[in-house]
């Protein structure tokens, strides 16, 4: 399929777009996860008492699900979302010459 995308540029240039709006969904999709509180909470019972505790398997669930998404919105349009490393060196830089090795013998 590369191949053909090679030669057929203004299919490669829609091709192109529509895997940003793909991982722009993705986003979406995260913060719906994210923002998605239906499950976090399950209830438990025993001898007649009921309480309401974290369904630590759900919200498990939803962190896999989002760490998902961010790989791959970050893979399909890495300038926009994927991780930001920065290169520059800022502050002072002291660099030492040493002109002579010590012997063992003396």
């Amino acid at each position: 399929m590369f191949k053909w995308l090679l030669n057929h540029p203004d299919f490669a240039n829609q091709y192109a777009r529509a895997r940003e709006l793909q991982a722009d969904t993705l986003f979406e999709e995260i913060l719906e996860i994210a923002d998605d509180r239906s499950g976090d909470v399950k209830v438990i019972g025993r001898d007649g008492e009921e309480r309401e505790v974290c369904d630590t398997e759900f919200v498990q669930r939803s962190r896999l699900r989002v760490d998902a998404r961010k790989w791959m919105a970050g893979k399909m349009a890495p300038k926009k979302y994927g991780d930001k490393v920065d290169v520059n060196h800022q502050g002072d830089m002291q660099i030492q010459i040493v002109t002579g090795v010590p012997r063992a013998d003396g």
